[in-house]
């Protein structure tokens, strides 16, 4: 494999000592190990080779890898998340938790002054935040098997969308002769996260998929105006129902009498 290659593989992370499960593109494994999420599709994962974010280690063995076989890579934790640093361990008085509305809990994830950590120690009047990453000091173990290598305009673009957003499934990609047209779906158009996505996979396309231009299309259809409905005229009695009617209640009268 080669740096820009795209490439779809099957895989599996673990951390630490006891080879914890982190995360897997397996539905089976994630189930097995008590990990599995609901909300989250499993399936075959599409990385670039040579792309930001990815392990020196892991990198590597991507190029030296053939499609079919099982490798297992070791990442140290300095090269992995770092080790974890002391210094990193703030007290935090009751009162920030207090001014930002939050219940200060054991293990709780948060975010105070624009730092995200995780609450080792709750006592009267302060509390304990680790501001270490959760991996950091744990090695972590990379396993995966490569099925494929993308070739196809569409299944890149798609394999961008799928690492820059989320599932690009409901995304509709064309082909104009150097022009990569991506329509997005109705439920992105009023997602937040959309924005800045849009951002990231132009950017990318751009750095991958250099022969290309990109056309995002976005079209917001007018609301369908509702009719309403008609109000229907009520026939006046012809003059011949008018006097049948005027006999009959004459009549009436008669018969009272």
């Amino acid at each position: 494999m080669n740096d820009g290659d795209f490439i779809e593989l099957s895989f599996e992370m673990r951390a630490g000592k006891d080879k914890k499960l982190i995360s897997t593109s397996k539905e089976d494994v994630a189930k097995a190990e008590n990990i599995f999420d609901e909300k989250k599709k499993y399936k075959d994962a599409v990385i670039i080779v040579g792309s930001d974010g990815l392990f020196k280690e892991i990198n590597e063995s991507f190029k030296n890898a053939e499609i079919g076989k099982e490798y297992e890579v070791e990442v140290p934790a300095k090269d992995a998340y770092g080790l974890r640093d002391n210094k990193n361990i703030k007290v935090v008085p009751m009162r920030e938790f207090q001014r930002n509305n939050i219940n200060p809990e054991m293990g709780k994830e948060v975010n105070i002054n624009n730092k995200v950590g995780r609450i080792i120690s709750v006592t009267p009047g302060r509390v304990l935040i680790d501001y270490n990453n959760e991996l950091a000091g744990k090695d972590l173990y990379y396993k995966y098997e490569i099925k494929k290598v993308i070739d196809d305009v569409a299944g890149k673009a798609k394999a961008i969308i799928d690492m820059d957003y989320s599932d690009s499934e409901n995304f509709e990609i064309s082909l104009d002769n150097n022009t990569v047209n991506i329509q997005i779906p109705e439920e992105a158009k009023f997602d937040v996260n959309w924005v800045d996505s849009k951002y990231r996979i132009v950017n990318d396309i751009r750095k991958y998929m250099q022969d290309y231009d990109i056309v995002v299309k976005e079209l917001y259809k007018k609301e369908e105006k509702k009719e309403e409905p008609k109000e229907e005229k009520k026939e006046e009695p012809k003059e011949e129902n008018k006097e049948e009617s005027k006999e009959n209640k004459s009549d009436a009268k008669e018969t009272e009498q």
